[in-house]
């Protein structure tokens, strides 16, 4: 079973270090409103992630990967969603240019960043293609369930901590003063990047 693991942990390190729509988010998030935003936004991802688990482990993510219709439901979900983000990325931008005022940090809510990051990881129908597929092909059936749900917390805390790192490591001072100063342009860069991706899932 330690061989298992050792496959599946390896393979969820590469697939969260990829850039995508959490790692967007929780960048947009630390730049825009600080660490703790951040912070808050990776633990939202990392619960999403036992989402997915739960629903793997008792076999609802191969219907709905074989179900057409629940498949778009949520992949129409997950990018009209984004879209959102992105819409929001794009019109802080006037704001700050009305005002002129790049010294402020957003305010942004712990449990509204944790909504945020929970929501896009779970409307992901990439994260639920990946777990099917991780599992189906990793997991053997003859696992027992509680090494499973080992699994699935490991995953989850894992997927925490990796964020939480990227947050903390764009929350540094220096970071911060150079967003103050060019932020306008991230934001432009960041909701281009979220609406590529909501883009992507609806084609």
């Amino acid at each position: 079973m330690f061989s298992e693991f050792l496959l599946l942990a390896t393979a969820h390190v590469f697939a969260v270090a990829s850039p995508g729509a959490d790692f967007a988010l929780v960048l947009k998030n630390t730049l825009r409103s600080g660490k703790s935003a951040g912070l808050a936004t990776a633990i939202g991802v990392g619960l999403g992630i036992l989402v997915h688990m739960a629903y793997t482990l008792f076999g609802v993510a191969i219907l709905l990967s074989q179900s057409e219709i629940l498949f778009r439901i949520v992949k129409y979900s997950g990018a009209i969603y984004l879209l959102w983000l992105g819409y929001q990325c794009f019109s802080s931008r006037s704001s700050k240019e009305n005002d002129n005022n790049h010294s402020e940090l957003i305010t942004l809510s712990f449990f509204k960043a944790v909504r945020q990051g929970f929501v896009v990881n779970v409307l992901n129908p990439k994260v639920t293609l990946f777990f099917v597929a991780l599992f189906t092909t990793i997991v053997s059936v003859t696992t027992p369930l509680w090494v499973q749900i080992i699994y699935a917390i490991w995953l989850s805390v894992y997927t925490m901590l990796w964020f939480a790192l990227v947050a903390w490591g764009f929350s540094r001072k220096s970071v911060l003063i150079w967003y103050r100063t060019h932020g306008h342009y991230i934001d432009w860069v960041m909701g281009g990047f979220l609406v590529l991706i909501a883009a992507r899932l609806l084609t």
